[in-house]
């Protein structure tokens, strides 16, 4: 008995819906939306430096001097590939026997970018800066000499912010290469090398002597992107 009222319950429901079973309605496909994050191109950095200067005259005599300063950089990015940075540089602690070579300098370059990972960046600095030396040790064979002129150096920047949403492109940061190699809003370390004068010929009237000069500074410090 109750084997047939069953039956007769199916019979009855395909006979409503005159024999034809229904597919079910296709839900709508509802996009998902992310809040892109406003990003500032603007960068600026701090950092230590460690500089070298070392002169030969022509009288056979040559002077090597290692001092210690600050740095001070800010920057924009027009890409992940290209970008400008002004640089202000000054060495204040001196190891030089004669009282030491104080170096000053800034500067405007050009700044190559390629980013190797998710948190490297390797740049270049492409540029002209303003360099002098400081003779505050009273050493009559080095003379200030103040140039200006073409400079480079090459760095390595590595991301310290979070990388878990770079992946994906163009959903957190409404630019495209932002979250690639350094460029996404927080804080980094950056190392580089920069070279002021290389074989740069100085008169010194005071002896009636010449000669070339050569130095650079490896500097290493913090930055934060906006």
């Amino acid at each position: 008995m109750k084997r047939t009222l069953l039956l007769a319950a199916l019979l009855s429901v395909a006979g409503s819906a005159g024999g034809k079973i229904t597919k079910p309605a296709t839900l709508p496909v509802v996009p998902i939306i992310v809040d892109q994050e406003a990003v500032n191109p603007w960068y600026v950095g701090v950092g230590a430096l460690y500089a070298k200067y070392k002169s030969h005259c022509d009288r056979g005599v040559s002077y090597e001097d290692i001092t210690y300063g600050g740095l001070l950089r800010g920057g924009y990015e027009f890409n992940q590939y290209i970008g400008v940075e002004a640089r202000y540089l000054r060495s204040f602690l001196d190891e030089g026997e004669n009282g030491g070579e104080a170096l000053e300098h800034y500067g405007l370059y050009l700044k190559p970018n390629y980013p190797i990972t998710e948190r490297f960046n390797l740049y270049a600095l492409l540029g002209y800066g303003h360099t002098e030396s400081i003779n505050d040790g009273g050493n009559g064979n080095l003379p200030e000499i103040d140039d200006n002129g073409f400079s480079w150096g090459i760095g390595l920047e590595y991301d310290l912010s979070s990388t878990k949403d770079d992946f994906v492109e163009n959903t957190l940061y409404e630019r495209a290469f932002d979250g690639y190699g350094d460029q996404e809003r927080g804080w980094s370390l950056f190392i580089d090398y920069q070279n002021f004068w290389s074989d740069l010929d100085f008169i010194n009237p005071a002896l009636n002597n010449a000669g070339t000069v050569d130095s650079w500074a490896i500097s290493f410090g913090v930055t934060y992107d906006f």
